[in-house]
């Protein structure tokens, strides 16, 4: 909308309330005929009489009042722009919390968090490192704002999820036993009493155990853990074979006391998705942060 054609909304929206030319024409710093002739040229545009006007009074007719309303509409989607606009230009500031494993920290999230920094400096990172169980937890009961969790097979409908990286799931056996990992590789029978560590819940657990029902063995359940960290270091110290992520065993400290084992038909991978609630994602830091995680650059 032009200058112009608000100047005039404004200028009929004043006469439509006063109902009287000279009480509006002095208020908006005009003269009586200056006014006339803006009404007359909307009546032109519109083909439409506004307002009559005899020696006593000035009314609105039927088609003025239909296009005051349209006026007043008009006038005020123009200011929610402006506004809107002028928001753009001020970055958006605030928390952001974000639980995510230590992992995730270290090859999942960095160039996110630095695009982040150095494009939104007022928004204040806050990290909360754990499993990641425990992650969508604590998303669940707002102690968060967004999660850094594996992607489930099932999407939950209140959450919205956006994909940061994938990862393969590896069997990982102690360097230094080269019989257990000898019987983790040949697979099959070999598997059964073998002592496994497992992660207590969650998507890795998920695929170990239908792994092992699909292979029609029974290991023996070495310790049930929370958290990839844990399992790395009780197999590190020899306890048993463990389930872990590929991104958590390259970046773990323990992998030269781990060795990775090939196994047949591998359990299937899964995307590291960070998450949030739909509702969170309506503030505007919120929504900055995860517009910069859904680029491919981020």
């Amino acid at each position: 909308m032009t200058t112009a054609f608000l100047d005039a909304y404004g200028q009929f929206l004043h006469l439509a309330e006063t109902l009287h030319f000279s009480r509006s024409a002095e208020a908006l710093a005009m003269s009586p005929s200056a006014l006339t002739r803006c009404i007359q040229r909307l009546e032109e545009d519109l083909g439409q009489r506004l307002f009559v006007r005899d020696r006593r009074k000035v009314t609105l007719t039927r088609a003025g009042q239909l296009f005051r309303e349209h006026a007043r509409q008009q006038v005020a989607a123009h200011h929610a722009l402006l506004e809107a606009l002028a928001a753009e230009e001020q970055s958006p500031s605030g928390e952001l919390r974000i639980a995510c494993t230590v992992t995730a920290c270290h090859s999942v999230l960095p160039d996110l968090l630095a695009s982040c920094r150095a494009r939104y400096p007022d928004i204040a990172l806050q990290l909360r490192t754990g499993d990641a169980a425990r992650s969508l937890q604590q998303l669940h009961g707002d102690e968060v704002d967004m999660a850094v969790v594996p992607a489930p097979d099932v999407a939950d409908s209140d959450l919205r999820y956006v994909n940061l990286a994938a990862t393969a799931l590896t069997f990982v056996a102690p360097a230094a036993d080269e019989d257990m990992q000898a019987r983790a590789r040949r697979g099959g029978a070999e598997w059964n009493g073998l002592p496994v560590i497992l992660p207590r819940r969650g998507v890795e657990r998920a695929r170990a155990d239908e792994y092992f029902a699909d292979m029609g063995v029974s290991p023996s359940l070495y310790a049930e853990v929370d958290g990839n960290e844990a399992i790395l270091a009780m197999v590190s110290l020899g306890c048993g074979v463990g389930l872990v992520p590929e991104l958590v065993r390259l970046d773990s400290p323990l992998r030269d006391a781990i060795r990775a084992i090939d196994v047949p038909r591998p359990p299937a991978g899964y995307a590291v998705a960070l998450c949030a609630k739909r509702r969170t994602l309506e503030r505007r830091a919120m929504a900055a942060f995860w517009e910069l995680a859904e680029r491919p650059s981020a």
